[in-house]
């Protein structure tokens, strides 16, 4: 049998790290902290020619309970509130930790997420939600919620966050030699559907660490807690601006 190089999608042949989109994840459970930061701090991570276009920062904890291709893994992200060029609202990632490697491999090369390996748990402790994630051993973020108290009102995020369903990435892609392609990558959920919302106290606590430096988006005041379980499928991405190559110097 001859290796045709052309008809597969992905490497290791037999068993490629990296999916062909759409890939549908199954009961999700997450935890998401919103809380103001300083504003300056944000700005600083994010690219031209996005905009800030609050003091919002957005972190997920995620528990995915059936995921295609990946199984089931845990992951992180905190996101920063944006618009995009043409003005339309969004949320950009700076940081993102979890424990797949291939959910690693496929958010870095589909859609430029910031990906690193990490440790990430969602669990409830009695009466508490606690989501932490890890990197080098050290807790970098630690976020709680009081279980199940209030039922959250549909577009609750969305309300306080417009854009929070369309996610922005900056992806660098080696090309011949020594160049790279740089562009941002933008990616909607699609077939969404919510099994359980709820909404309560929470807080969120940040400690510093060179490799996931979470840190510099200090917490100020925290807005909602919001504990969901829902279904949803990752489709392609969409290049919404490319840069130009720097000139030689």
């Amino acid at each position: 049998m001859t290796f045709d190089p052309t008809a597969i999608h992905g490497t290791p042949y037999g068993a490629p790290l990296v999916p062909r989109l759409p890939i549908r994840m199954r009961r999700t459970e997450i935890l998401t902290v919103v809380y103001r930061t300083d504003p300056s701090a944000a700005d600083a991570l994010i690219p031209d020619p996005l905009v800030l276009a609050s003091d919002l920062v957005t972190v997920h904890v995620y528990a995915m309970r059936d995921a295609d291709w990946f199984g089931v893994y845990c992951e992180s992200a905190v996101q920063l509130a944006v618009r995009t060029p043409d003005g339309q609202p969004a949320v950009y990632s700076p940081f993102l930790v979890l424990e797949s490697a291939g959910a690693v491999a496929a958010g870095r090369e589909l859609y430029g997420q910031p990906k690193k390996d990490g440790q990430v748990s969602l669990d409830v402790r009695g009466d508490l939600l606690v989501g932490t994630v890890s990197r080098n051993g050290i807790d970098v973020i630690t976020a709680t919620t009081c279980f199940k108290q209030q039922a959250a009102p549909p577009g609750l995020l969305e309300s306080l966050v417009p854009g929070a369903g369309t996610n922005v990435n900056l992806r660098v892609l080696g090309g011949d030699g020594d160049s790279l392609r740089r562009e941002l990558v933008a990616r909607d959920f699609e077939d969404v559907v919510v099994h359980e919302a709820w909404v309560a106290p929470a807080t969120i606590e940040l400690r510093p660490n060179a490799q996931v430096p979470v840190h510099r988006l200090p917490v100020l005041g925290v807005e909602i807690g919001l504990h969901r379980t829902i279904d949803l499928t990752l489709p392609p991405g969409r290049v919404i601006h490319r840069y130009d190559d720097p000139a030689p110097v």
